[in-house]
C-alpha cells in the first residue's frame, strides 16, 4: 500500500531533520510535526485509561467533555494554540468565498478509541458536516499493516450546495451501510488505482485538512487500539438531518459487522 509519512514528504535536498511544517498539495492536507510533546500525550492516555468505562459510547464517538477538555489542554501548547489560529483564519478566509449561507464559529471535540473488534468504524468513506477537521493522534495501534491509518482521497469536492450536499451525503450513508467486507474491498481497489492515498500518522503530530471538501476514511484495525482526538471548527449547516440517520445506522452497521 501507498503511505504517506511525515519523513518521506520531506525534499530530499533539504538539510534539515526534520521539519516544522509540510504542506501535501495534491491532498490539500497540512502535517505539523513534534507539536505535541510526549509528556502530555501520555498524560491524556493515561487519563482515557482511567476514564474509558464511563464513556456513553465505546468508541468515544461521542462529544464527551473529556474531549473538550483535551482541546483545551492543547491550547496551553504555544505551537498548537498558533496552528490552529493559523488553519481557522484559512478556513474563514474559505468559507467567506465559498459559502452564500455563512456559517456558524461552533467546535466539535470528538474522542475515537477504536480497536480489531471494531470493523464497522472502518473503510467508512465520508465528508465531514465542519469545514476544518483537525486530527491529532494519541496512540497508534500495533504496527501491522492493518492499524487503522487515515485515507485521504485525491479528488475534492469544490462546489458545494445544499441540495448537492445533501444527495451526495445520503448517497454516501448507503455506501457505509454495506457490510465490512464489502467496504474494505472498495478501500483496497482505489489504494490500487491511485484514488487515495495512506498517512502514517505519528502521536506528537497534528494533521490539517478541509473535512467537509476531502473524503476521507480509516482502515480497520487487526490489533491494539488507535486513540485520535478530532476537532471540527464551523458548521455551515448543509446536513439538516443527515447526522442523526447516519449514527442510527452506525449502531445497526455494528450488529451486522
Amino acid at each position: 500500500m501507498d503511505f504517506v509519512s511525515a519523513e518521506a514528504l520531506i525534499p530530499p535536498d533539504s538539510v534539515q531533520a526534520r521539519v516544522s511544517r509540510i504542506d501535501v498539495r495534491e491532498l490539500g492536507l497540512t502535517i505539523f510535526e513534534n507539536v505535541i510533546p510526549k509528556r502530555v500525550l501520555a498524560r491524556m492516555n493515561a487519563t482515557i485509561d482511567a476514564d474509558r468505562a464511563a464513556w456513553p459510547a465505546p468508541d468515544g464517538g461521542a462529544d464527551l467533555p473529556l474531549a473538550r477538555r483535551f482541546g483545551e489542554m492543547l491550547r496551553l501548547l504555544d505551537g498548537f494554540r498558533e496552528l490552529e489560529s493559523q488553519s481557522c483564519a484559512q478556513a474563514r478566509d474559505w468559507a467567506s468565498r465559498e459559502l452564500r449561507g455563512g456559517y456558524s464559529e461552533d467546535s466539535l471535540h470528538v474522542l475515537r478509541c477504536v480497536n480489531h473488534e471494531m470493523d464497522w468504524q472502518s473503510n467508512l468513506r465520508h465528508h465531514d458536516s465542519h469545514l476544518l477537521t483537525m486530527l491529532i493522534p494519541l496512540q497508534l495501534a500495533d504496527p501491522t499493516e492493518l492499524n487503522g491509518d487515515l485515507l485521504l482521497y485525491k479528488r475534492r469536492r469544490q462546489s458545494v450546495t445544499y441540495l448537492g450536499n445533501m444527495a451526495y451525503k445520503t448517497w454516501l450513508v448507503l455506501q457505509q451501510n454495506r457490510r465490512f467486507a464489502a467496504r474494505a474491498r472498495q478501500t483496497r481497489r482505489d489504494l490500487a488505482q491511485g484514488r487515495c492515498r495512506r498517512i502514517a500518522c505519528v502521536p506528537g503530530n497534528v494533521y490539517v485538512f478541509n473535512g467537509f471538501l476531502s473524503l476521507h476514511a480509516n482502515l480497520e484495525i487487526e490489533s491494539g487500539e488507535r486513540r485520535s482526538l478530532i476537532i471540527h471548527h464551523f458548521d455551515p449547516h448543509l446536513t439538516a438531518g443527515i447526522k442523526q440517520v447516519t449514527r442510527a445506522l452506525r449502531l445497526q452497521r455494528r450488529h451486522a459487522d
